[in-house]
């Protein structure tokens, strides 16, 4: 297994400057606890947010701020490519989606402030290909939100493609679309609960029927979706339940999976201890199960 530290907590702007050099890179064996540290591959820069394309054995990291981007070959021990995107292209630093067919990476062209409108852009979908570093900035882009008018970046996406070679995917604000990256188009479906809400992450069914994410408001519900039908189903809503049964409030979730059968859902969320009348607080990581009826998952 391959991951990347990141800095924790934060560095200052100062400290950012002139001490702090970047993330290290590790490699953990998950069956011997034995761990490899191969040093910083390229100094000021740290990677939250990363795919890994394990066939090709290429890592792929975009970094906290400008867009900057590292390619590193996990057999050769090298880094590919380290810096800003050719053509100009700031690459999405919350989205980062892999075509396991072609190996070819994609996002969204993004710039990223960290105060006032966060996310700018015309959101535009992006790729990488390994072979000679080519960075392309494609026809397709995100669909507005009906709602407001506006387009925000790639946040959610499925880890495989459809039947129909899509990849289901949703934008910073809640509209969910089709991507389908060998025709350079997007099909537009609509919004994730109501006027569109804040998601990071889909996970599709073992037959691809179903697609299952949150919302976070009004209880956290857990969404299956079914997309033969475009129906809505909640299969929980566990803020409320964990509030009253443990005083805990879950937050953000994050690395929602399901099982290879698909019984039951697993991720981890960002929450921290409340009442049901005290104000939600983070920093108390919390990972949880969530069981689907037999009945709710029929494909």
């Amino acid at each position: 297994m391959w991951f990347l530290t990141y800095f924790g907590p934060g560095p200052t702007q100062e400290e950012w400057d002139t001490v702090y050099k970047g993330s290290w890179l590790l490699r953990y064996n998950i069956f011997s606890g034995d761990t490899v540290n191969f040093g910083i591959p390229l100094e000021g820069s740290s990677w939250p947010y990363y795919n890994y394309d394990w066939k090709r054995k290429t890592f792929f990291g975009v970094a906290e701020h400008n867009g900057i981007v590292i390619v590193y070959d996990t057999d050769e021990c090298r880094m590919v490519y380290g810096g800003a995107p050719k053509n100009n292209i700031s690459w999405h630093r919350r989205a980062t989606m892999l075509d396991h067919d072609t190996g070819i990476f994609y996002s969204t062209d993004t710039v990223t402030y960290h105060t006032g409108d966060r996310y700018r852009g015309d959101h535009y979908m992006v790729s990488y290909k390994r072979r000679n570093n080519v960075f392309t900035r494609m026809q397709s882009k995100v669909p507005e939100n009906p709602f407001t008018g506006k387009s925000a970046p790639l946040r959610a996406h499925t880890s495989e493609k459809d039947d129909d070679g899509a990849f289901w995917s949703m934008s910073q604000n809640g509209v969910m679309f089709r991507f389908f990256p060998s025709e350079d188009r997007i099909e537009y479906v609509g919004t994730n609960w109501g006027e569109g809400e804040y998601i990071t992450n889909m996970s599709f069914s073992p037959k691809k029927r179903y697609i299952y994410y949150q919302s976070r408001s009004q209880g956290t519900p857990v969404i299956q979706y079914d997309t033969q039908t475009g129906g809505t189903k909640v299969i929980a809503f566990p803020e409320d339940y964990y509030v009253k049964k443990y005083g805990y409030g879950l937050a953000k979730f994050y690395g929602l999976e399901l099982d290879t059968n698909g019984e039951s859902l697993f991720f981890y969320s960002n929450g921290g201890f409340r009442t049901k009348d005290t104000e939600l607080t983070y920093k108390r990581p919390s990972m949880v199960q969530i069981h689907i009826p037999e009945s709710e998952r029929i494909e």
